[in-house]
């Protein structure tokens, strides 16, 4: 517990520990069902705040940081656990905000899915729990500066990873890489769909987390769960789990299905049957449909009719899939 002098109020402290010299880690879990992670970078002048957690847990952070100099901000993507204190850490602290263009163009389609959402949830009380979700994205300040691929930033290099989101990013120096959600050591990130064109998320996905293994830092920094150091043969589990996702997509679409929602309803989630998920789980579970239906048009597996209706291609070889994954995995997973 600590003591606020100017209210004489006992407020909680995030707890803050250094895994590794010039890193510090500011758990927030405060009241929030999911713990995060943000991240205090040694810079040149001062530091790097990597992320800015939830608006729920924006305090926490402030006290946390108040007696370093902060540089730059900088998103690893726009999630609201990853995001939602920073119109509050930009209005109490001078310093400049960094994020991907794909992340902002993201926001801004964030803002126009209420037609959408319609025809995914017919039930008002769920429709109306997501488009609250995704209205707090408007809450996000726009960039100050956008992320270059391998921008060099203080010393670190900032290195574009997409699929988690378009415009996810990581931060990277010789020994270590804070990788946001880009891969966790007990859980699979959502890889969502977003029409942007020639944005393939399954595919860019799986070719980052392959990328990261390759960087042969010694050790990832994950936003959730534990810290790790070999992500190798994680890597390789989630090649598999994905790979066993695409071939439930595949038996769906066997079946006839044709709509996301149908495919996702054959789906076996983490958190159990898509009729029993939460209205914004059954969001994710979606776009995380769409993002395998997508990879399986990509392979000429399926094709596309529309964005609410998919089939089986003409020539749907199974073997192409495989194909298509093992030259993407490189060497990391094989089955």
């Amino acid at each position: 517990m600590g003591l606020n002098g100017a209210s004489g109020c006992l407020t909680l402290l995030a707890e803050v520990w250094e895994p590794i010299k010039g890193v510090k880690v500011i758990e927030l879990d405060e009241g929030v069902v999911k713990p995060v992670r943000c991240f205090l970078l040694k810079g040149l002048d001062g530091h790097i705040l990597v992320d800015t957690g939830y608006k729920e847990t924006v305090g926490e952070l402030l006290e946390a940081v108040q007696n370093h100099v902060i540089e730059a901000v900088v998103l690893t993507h726009l999630h609201t656990d990853h995001s939602g204190g920073t119109s509050t850490v930009k209005s109490k602290l001078t310093t400049k905000l960094i994020y991907h263009e794909r992340e902002l163009y993201t926001l801004r389609q964030a803002m126009k899915v209420s037609e959408w959402l319609s025809k995914v949830f017919y039930d008002k009380e769920e429709y109306m729990t997501v488009k609250y979700a995704l209205e707090l994205f408007s809450t996000i300040p726009e960039p100050d500066e956008l992320i270059a691929n391998g921008m060099n930033l203080a010393g670190y290099r900032v290195l574009h990873m997409p699929g988690h989101t378009p415009g996810h990013v990581i931060v990277v120096s010789d020994e270590y890489a804070v990788t946001g959600d880009l891969i966790l050591q007990d859980d699979t990130s959502n890889v969502a769909y977003v029409p942007i064109e020639g944005y393939h998320p399954l595919t860019e996905y799986l070719k980052s987390i392959v990328k990261i293994a390759k960087l042969g830092v010694g050790l990832i920094l994950p936003s959730h769960g534990p810290i790790f150091k070999d992500c190798r043969q994680r890597v390789a589990e989630i090649f598999t789990h994905h790979f066993e996702r695409l071939s439930q997509t595949s038996k769906a679409l066997q079946k006839g299905l044709t709509s996301p929602i149908e495919v996702a309803e054959e789906i076996r989630w983490s958190k159990g049957s898509y009729s029993n998920l939460g209205p914004v789980d059954k969001w994710l579970a979606i776009l995380e449909t769409l993002s395998h239906l997508d990879f399986l048009v990509e392979t000429g597996y399926a094709k596309r009719v529309n964005i609410m209706t998919y089939g089986l291609s003409e020539q749907a070889e199974w073997n192409n899939v495989m194909r298509r994954l093992q030259a993407i995995a490189d060497g990391l997973w094989k089955i």
